[in-house]
């Protein structure tokens, strides 16, 4: 089958925090520095202060949507915190099935307010190059999916860390270095539209078992991400919705295999999963020798409709939606 994709679960994430209100182009994110290179799966969003903007498109696994899930509940003795931008990171050193994890999150918190929780609530911890580090155990409700301890950093108030002490540490290590972007990521990114909000780079596992976003192996997503080295995913919200996809292959997959593929794209976005709805007209399409990109649009309406089937498709929603005076 040639390259393929590996997760542990994709899903949808929607998630609705105490947030800024402007939006830049995914190359200029404050975290984006921080990502170890070489990942599989890098994902973002912006978050925005109105209600029109609450739903955010993210394909992520499922160690990634309790990482974020968590990072919520940790949080939550902090009223004030604010989430401006939000990373998740997935990679698996050898090929598998994405062990390492991380989440990375800007906005203001109360530092000494959440470790102070954390402490009276039995959380050990650490120090690693002069910074706390707080060990983070597995949920209950998560017993058998979060398989290790997690490491949760704090940096002046402005950044987490939070994740498998191996990408933490990397992370950490580059925060204080001050490193550069990772160059092919920047580059992947630029390749969608500046004005995207929310991003997904997907990256090939050759050697990797499958696992795709739906349980049914005939998915829209299966059906994108078959044979592909990498494929991007960016979002621009508003009243209508502009999701936009780029996608890299070997070009001997031949001319026909990157024609197809707009095709299997807008098909992900029938609400149902093939309830009879016809699929979302396709725009600015480009075929070249190994790549394809395009467009669909979306009203409002429609989105909602998509996104609510797919976060609910045989899974609880990752995160509830909470209103703006609970302080997320």
């Amino acid at each position: 089958m040639g390259s393929r994709f590996c997760g542990l679960c994709f899903l949808l994430i929607l998630a609705g925090f105490a947030s800024i209100s402007s939006s830049a182009s995914p190359t200029s994110s404050k975290l984006l520095w921080l990502v170890p290179p070489g990942a599989q799966i890098v994902a973002g969003f912006e978050n925005y202060q109105d209600d029109h903007h609450h739903g955010q498109l993210i394909l992520s696994t499922r160690n990634n949507r309790l990482d974020l899930a968590d990072w919520q509940a940790i949080a939550g003795v902090d009223h004030e915190r604010i989430f401006e931008e939000v990373i998740e990171v997935a990679a698996s050193p050898i090929g598998g099935q994405l062990p390492e994890h991380l989440l990375l999150v800007a906005g203001r918190f109360n530092r000494d307010a959440i470790i102070r929780s954390l402490q009276v609530n039995g959380a050990e911890q650490t120090e690693y190059e002069g910074q706390t580090v707080m060990l983070i155990r597995p949920f209950a409700r998560e017993q058998g999916l979060i398989v290790s301890d997690r490491w949760l950093i704090i940096l002046e108030n402005r950044v987490v860390i939070f994740g498998t002490p191996t990408m933490a540490r990397v992370a950490l290590q580059r925060y204080l270095k001050r490193a550069d972007v990772d160059m092919v990521l920047r580059e992947r990114l630029s390749q969608l539209p500046r004005d995207v909000s929310a991003w997904d780079v997907l990256s090939s596992l050759p050697k990797a078992p499958t696992y795709y976003t739906s349980p049914h192996a005939s998915s829209p997503w299966a059906r994108v991400f078959e044979g592909a080295e990498v494929v991007m995913v960016g979002v621009r919200f508003g009243p209508k919705v502009r999701v936009h996809f780029a996608l890299h292959a070997k070009s001997d997959r031949g001319a026909r295999y990157f024609e197809q593929k707009p095709a299997s794209f807008a098909e992900v976005f029938v609400a149902g999963g093939g309830d009879g709805s016809r699929p979302p007209r396709l725009r600015d399409v480009e075929v070249g020798p190994d790549r394809v990109q395009g467009s669909i649009g979306l009203s409002r309406k429609q989105f909602d409709a998509w996104s609510d089937w797919t976060n609910n498709f045989g899974h609880a929603p990752a995160i509830p939606v909470r209103s703006q005076s609970s302080g997320q």
